[in-house]
């Protein structure tokens, strides 16, 4: 679970309202190793710096590593002083060298960014040719894992603008039963998010 200050009402609604608003972001750069498009993190940050500004929202990210493996801590930050940290991404460069350890930290803060504010860049596997993901013991996002409480909170208010009291049209989506939304597998936040909003009322 991520680590958060005691109340994250304030960030939660700024983190709704972020999430109202933030667009699908383009793919601008090219793996030549795996010819597949990806959205650079420039992009992604010049994109979403704006909208996370006028929100009141900010997000910090802290490497480190114990010089075989690389960890990256993203923490968002609200202007009311509220917070909420990532648990560590842990990865292992390919090649313990600068060039390794440079595209290990893009990646990983590209990874962190949007998996942090559930950002839609599209399918990337961009990251592989820079890092070997550790297993899950070692910090890895499992995204079979429940949502974390902020992306539960998102969800909740999306499903009251859309109208939704109970869960029987959201388990059709998903394919399996939830009685909440701290319930919904990480793997699947986006497609519930995105549905939920062709559903809002008004």
């Amino acid at each position: 679970m991520c680590n958060k200050s005691e109340s994250i009402i304030n960030i939660a609604k700024a983190l709704v309202a972020f999430n109202l608003e933030v667009k699908s972001i383009e793919k601008d750069a090219k793996n030549p190793h795996f010819k597949n498009d990806y959205a650079s993190l420039d992009n992604i940050v010049n994109e979403v710096r704006p909208l996370l500004a006028k929100h009141g929202l900010v997000v910090m990210q802290f490497p480190g590593g114990d010089g075989e493996k690389y960890t990256l801590r993203s923490m968002l930050l609200h202007e009311s002083g509220e917070w909420i940290e990532s648990e560590p991404l842990t990865m292992r460069p390919v090649k313990n060298d600068p060039q390794g350890i440079g595209s290990c930290t893009t990646y990983a803060r590209r990874y962190s960014l949007s998996a942090m504010l559930s950002l839609n860049t599209g399918e990337d596997d961009d990251g592989n040719a820079g890092t070997q993901p550790q297993a899950k013991s070692n910090g890895t996002v499992d995204i079979n894992k429940p949502v974390d409480e902020a992306k539960a909170r998102v969800l909740y208010a999306k499903m009251k603008d859309a109208g939704l009291k109970q869960y029987d049209e959201v388990n059709g989506l998903l394919g399996y039963n939830i009685g909440s939304t701290k319930e919904v597998k990480l793997s699947d936040f986006r497609k519930l998010a995105d549905w939920l909003d062709t559903k809002k009322v008004g």
